[in-house]
């Protein structure tokens, strides 16, 4: 995610790591909180849902580090980063592809769902899958206001540097 702040905002960020590091980081480390936790949310509802295993695996962190606050929001599941780039044609398991049958498809006689299963595997097998983009769409839909929690940071970084209330 690239975001835009203005100078005026980056120079109270620079002060206060100079000026107040504990307080900035403090003050950082609860935006990027914010932030991370917002694009999560939005991911996962953005995630097509087949049994919600996909979703309950994307996680946020915030860290700060000698380089400064770092916020990750990411998935323990391989399946996120087929959903989110597409795949090109293979041949997938067909027992990777049951229980999607069983719950979009609503198909419940175990012969049948291994038939349909296989018939889907050899279409994938054919076309691959397509891009979904469901991290992209969540980045691109928060981006205003991920940007505007920075900037409430730095204003809130630059009243505590000239003895406000911040």
């Amino acid at each position: 995610m690239n975001l835009s702040m203005s100078l005026g905002d980056l120079q109270a960020f620079a002060r206060g790591l100079r000026d107040a590091p504990e307080y900035t980081d403090r003050v950082l480390q609860e935006a990027m909180t914010e932030a991370t936790l917002l694009v999560q949310r939005e991911w996962q509802e953005n995630l097509p849902r087949v049994s919600g295993l996909t979703a309950r695996s994307i996680t946020s962190d915030v860290a700060s580090t000698p380089a400064g606050v770092l916020g990750v929001v990411s998935s323990s599941q391989p399946n996120a980063l087929f959903l989110e780039l597409g795949t090109r044609p293979h041949m997938p398991p067909v027992a990777a592809i049951e229980p999607w049958v069983k719950a979009v498809l609503g198909i419940r006689e175990p012969k049948e769902v291994k038939r349909v299963a296989f018939l889907v595997a050899r279409k994938i097998a054919r076309e691959g899958t397509p891009a979904q983009h469901p991290m992209a769409r969540a980045v691109q839909s928060t981006e205003g206001q991920v940007i505007a929690m920075f900037e409430r940071a730095a204003a809130k970084v630059a009243a505590h540097l000239v003895g406000g209330d911040a």
